[in-house]
C-alpha cells in the first residue's frame, strides 16, 4: 500500500544536503515527489511511495548528514495531488 505525506524539516540547510541526503535517498527507496528549500532553515518536501519506503526514508532524514541533524521533523498525511511520474525532484 502507498502512502502520501509531507515532511517539514528543520535543519541548516544547503543544496549538498538536499541533494545528497534526500534525494539519494528518495531514489533509492524508489519514492516519487518533490522538495525544495522554503529558507534559510527549513526544507519542504512531499514524498510519496510504500509505506515501508516512507518509514525507511523518515528515519534516514532523522540520521541527518554530514552532523546536520533536524532540530525537528514534522511528518503529516498528504494527498496526492499530481502525478510525480515516478520520480523525485529537486526544486
Amino acid at each position: 500500500m502507498n502512502q502520501c505525506v509531507k515532511i517539514t524539516l528543520v535543519v541548516k540547510t544547503s543544496e549538498e544536503l538536499l541533494k545528497n541526503l534526500i534525494k539519494k535517498h528518495a531514489e533509492r527507496l524508489a519514492i516519487e515527489g518533490v522538495g525544495n528549500i522554503e529558507n534559510s532553515d527549513t526544507i519542504k518536501i512531499v514524498a510519496n511511495g510504500s509505506n515501508s519506503a516512507i518509514d525507511e526514508f523518515i528515519d534516514a532524514l532523522y540520521g541527518g548528514y554530514k552532523g546536520a541533524k533536524p532540530t525537528i521533523i514534522e511528518v503529516e498525511p498528504f494527498m496526492k495531488e499530481r502525478d510525480y511520474r515516478g520520480v523525485f525532484r529537486v526544486i
